[in-house]
């Protein structure tokens, strides 16, 4: 997919993190950055003094700048831009996901299962871009730091080849291993296992060819679904699960009581792909 890496600056440390992310996948898949930064306190609606809103622009314009000179320091060669959009941040990063190769959102996530620790803008983004979104909580390693594996839920069902591909890219890109994770919800028998693994090794039939330098682990677990996600997620780098589209138009992703789960409480980014069937 063309277009720049999209980075929602918020001025929080979640969101530096998130550039963290970016920076290094905008470097490894040779995209611009693009830095953006919504706000309705922007808009010139006259409910606040012309003075104090000439200030309010300067204040983000310099945290925007302030972003930019932090992304090239982390990668010197970077093409590197901006955006002050005076709208709402979560509609105006979805916007940008039109023609976006990737969107990233920080979030406010530490892990576990203790509350949920996701943010309405993230969560909005996730569920209506049009291009993959990355979420990255403050509690997420840098990314040269990040374990080398990365975590995919196969369900096995129609509609799972477009989050699969992009996870194989990005392994082959990162030098990571992937793990196949299909988890069942509930005790099975050695038959069922025989019968779950070949499923999923028919799920993944294909990328092994296309992809031969990236290591394939298949595990089939009792656990439910989002429970087996996030425990993965402990021990990875990354966990990638793919959102089919809702049939009424332009009604987003349908995320799903699973893809909800795993954006609140991995313990590592996450990405969401949507399924563009």
């Amino acid at each position: 997919m063309p277009g720049p890496v999209v980075v929602g600056i918020d001025g929080s440390v979640h969101a530096w993190r998130a550039l963290d992310w970016a920076a290094d996948y905008a470097d490894r898949r040779q995209r611009p950055l693009l830095l953006v930064h919504g706000s309705r306190a922007l808009l010139d609606e006259g409910t606040i003094p012309p003075d104090a809103l000439r200030r309010l622009i300067a204040e983000r314009e310099d945290l925007l700048n302030e972003a930019r000179q932090y992304a090239l320091k982390l990668r010197p060669e970077a093409d590197v831009e901006t955006r002050l959009v005076p709208a709402d941040p979560a509609r105006t990063l979805v916007e940008e996901s039109e023609h976006a190769n990737l969107v990233t959102v920080g979030s406010r996530g530490q892990g576990g299962f203790e509350g949920l620790l996701f943010g309405s803008v993230g969560l909005y983004t996730a569920a209506h871009a049009r291009c993959p979104v990355l979420v990255v909580s403050r509690s997420a390693a840098y990314p040269s730091d990040a374990p080398a594996e990365i975590v995919i839920g196969i369900e096995g069902v129609d509609g799972e080849r477009d989050f699969i591909e992009w996870a194989f890219r990005e392994a082959a890109s990162r030098g990571s291993r992937i793990l196949a994770l299909h988890a069942v919800g509930g005790e099975f028998s050695p038959r069922r296992q025989v019968i779950e693994d070949l499923e999923l090794s028919e799920a993944l039939a294909g990328y092994r060819e296309r992809y031969p330098d990236v290591a394939v682990d298949q595990l089939v677990s009792e656990r439910t679904p989002a429970r087996a996600l996030v425990e993965a997620s402990e021990h990875a780098g990354l966990v990638v699960v793919g959102a089919r589209r809702r049939r009424a138009p332009l009604a987003g992703m349908a995320l799903g009581r699973v893809n909800h789960t795993v954006l609140h409480h991995a313990r590592c980014p996450v990405v969401v792909v949507p399924n563009r069937d």
